[in-house]
């Protein structure tokens, strides 16, 4: 398992360490202190990262006034509450960065067991990536020092350390899943924060869960309000009618009710269900659901309900066994209701969400959400109906949209219609004319900017001649330093202009030429639609189409839409255009619509 290397740890104490080539060549290392802690549930533990912190910077000191080499310390990494058997830790990864970034060159731990304790992973930063990157490592207790003379045998030592680090790791797991498999029998609260409406509380070796008095009655009140409504969204509306914060809002603040003023974070539908499907609010304590690897702690497995460790009445109650049963009779009931509803979607299929890219609530921003149903007739046919809306507008939970802003698709569809028959029906009726007129107006412009920064290149060339005469009259003494001077500054403002300038046209270049495909093909798309109008001349557009057409729609409280095209007005007047409005409000009932060009302006 030894190797032969050029690093070597040295004694057995800080005290042996002495000066190594890396040291010698540095001159000054830039340590990093990493200090790492497994558990975080006792307060007094915390105070072992401090311990850890003192131990590496008393060794810096005493390093300092012993040897030539200084140590400074850069900084404290720390990771509180993580697993030695993995390097997912947000403290280590910052280092790593540093290290990466050539702020850190040195790295210093209490002893090994603090870097990690997966002896492959350990072994492959210390004995690898740190020799790789450049970096010193020292354990001060292990008396290990990548820096320091040393011999082989040492450095055999610090590798059985590793693999003991290793083993006692694997070992600690599995004791600690035994230890917390107990606990659960006996009904400790072993998971994170305590579920809303509790507290957690240590009641000698067990965490037990205790009614919250400023939150019990919050809970009982969501059971009482769903049992008469049957409905999650009424209790959540509710909820958020009373400013009573969400557990995530209340946790962080210990505030059970928003203040005025400030900014609310209401609940939601799915987090009033938590609650109402939850066994804890009965006494009954569920756990064991999921279980994590060491390697990756987010990658959770969940496990059958028959491994789950139920403890009944684990803790004192927030609701009573009438009103549990009540709740889960409403569940079974809307569960019921759901199941048996019918969905006739037999050759009514939902199709293309055409307006997915594009469309957004004028309000607030947000993108829109599509919903479709099939709506029967007394005939006996069917069709697939449907439209947008934004989920803030009129919602509880949030004050950014305060109004309800809905949208059906034929609405939709008609502004849309009525908007591209006045931007481009003219057009399309000469065609090939206007074709060649938008390419020799993007020519001709190109040809224009083209001038433009030939002539910019030649003005820079003549100003480069002029400063070597100048200079030539300076160094014969015709031409004062004051005088050279002014010159050269005066010269290089002209030059920095000049460069603005072959930017901007470039810029210029780059957006006509892209404007003009964009309208060419935009006329294109118009073509292709036009000519695969049905015979009955019903209207369709596609996703191709629109976004061809359209950067964005923003659709606005009473069908008011604004449409932002992807092509710019210049180009439009240029080629004649003269209008960008819709139709008057009373041609498009209930409805108003504008066009804007990609430049914001709108006509």
């Amino acid at each position: 398992m030894g190797r032969t290397s050029k690093r070597h740890p040295a004694g057995t104490g800080a005290e042996t360490l002495s000066v190594g080539s890396a040291g010698s060549k540095a001159g000054c290392f830039k340590a990093g202190i990493y200090a790492r802690l497994s558990a975080d549930m006792d307060e007094r533990k915390n105070e072992s990262i401090e311990v850890q912190i003192e131990i590496a910077k008393k060794f810096v000191d005493e390093w300092n006034h012993s040897n030539n080499d200084r140590i400074e310390v850069a900084g404290c990494y720390t990771d509180l509450g993580k697993t030695g058997t993995n390097f997912n830790r947000d403290g280590f990864k910052r280092l790593m960065q540093d290290v990466r970034l050539g702020d850190i060159n040195c790295v210093i731990v209490k002893d090994l067991s603090r870097f990690g304790r997966n002896y492959l992973e350990a072994g492959n930063y210390i004995e690898k990536i740190f020799p790789f990157l450049g970096v010193r490592f020292i354990a001060v207790a292990d008396g290990y020092d990548t820096g320091a003379d040393g011999n082989d045998a040492k450095q055999m030592a610090s590798e059985i350390r590793n693999l003991v680090n290793d083993m006692y790791a694997k070992d600690f797991s599995l004791k600690a899943r035994s230890s917390l498999a107990q606990r659960r029998k006996e009904g400790a609260y072993v998971g994170g924060p305590a579920p809303y409406g509790y507290r957690a509380e240590w009641e000698g070796r067990l965490r037990k869960l205790v009614p919250d008095e400023n939150t019990a009655d919050i809970v009982r009140y969501i059971y009482k309000k769903f049992i008469e409504t049957e409905s999650y969204k009424s209790v959540t509306d509710d909820l958020n009618n009373r400013k009573i914060n969400p557990p995530a809002i209340y946790r962080k603040t210990g505030e059970v009710y928003c203040p005025p003023g400030a900014d609310y974070k209401g609940w939601d539908k799915s987090g009033v269900e938590r609650i109402i499907k939850s066994d804890t609010y009965s006494g009954r304590l569920v756990q064991g659901k999921t279980s994590i690897t060491a390697r990756n702690e987010s990658n959770r497995i969940h496990k059958p309900e028959d491994e789950w460790v139920v403890k009944e009445e684990a803790h004192e109650p927030l609701i009573g066994t009438e009103t549990a049963e009540k709740s889960a009779g409403v569940r079974r009931k809307l569960r019921e209701r759901a199941e048996s509803h019918e969905h006739p979607t037999e050759g009514c299929l939902i199709g293309e969400n055409i307006f997915d890219k594009v469309l957004y609530c004028g309000v607030c921003g947000r993108k829109m959400t599509r919903h479709s149903y099939v709506k029967k007739y007394e005939d006996g046919t069917r069709k697939r109906m449907g439209g947008y809306f934004c989920l803030n507008g009129g919602s509880t939970k949030t004050d950014a949209c305060p109004s309800s802003n809905r949208i059906s698709n034929i609405e939709l569809t008609n502004i849309l219609f009525s908007l591209f028959a006045i931007e481009f029906t003219e057009n399309l009726k000469k065609q090939k004319t206007y074709v060649e007129t938008a390419r020799e107006i993007v020519r001709q412009k190109k040809a224009e900017l083209e001038r433009n920064l030939r002539s910019a290149a030649h003005t820079k060339e003549r100003l480069d001649g002029e400063e070597s005469d100048k200079y030539m009259a300076y160094r014969s003494g015709r031409l004062s330093q004051k005088e050279y001077v002014a010159y050269k500054m005066q010269k290089e403002d002209r030059v920095r202009e000049l460069e603005r300038k072959e930017r901007q046209f470039r810029e210029q270049a780059s957006s006509l030429e892209r404007d003009g495909e964009t309208y060419l093909k935009a006329v294109r798309a118009l073509l292709k639609w036009k000519r695969n109008i049905p015979l009955k001349n019903e209207q369709v557009l596609t996703k191709e189409l629109i976004e061809t057409l359209i950067e964005k729609i923003y659709v606005y409280p009473g069908k008011r839409v604004e449409v932002l095209f992807t092509f710019s007005d210049s180009l439009l007047e240029s080629a004649g255009k003269t209008s960008k409005n819709a139709p008057p409000l009373d041609e498009i009932p209930g409805s108003s619509v504008s066009g804007i060009g990609k430049d914001g302006g709108a006509e």
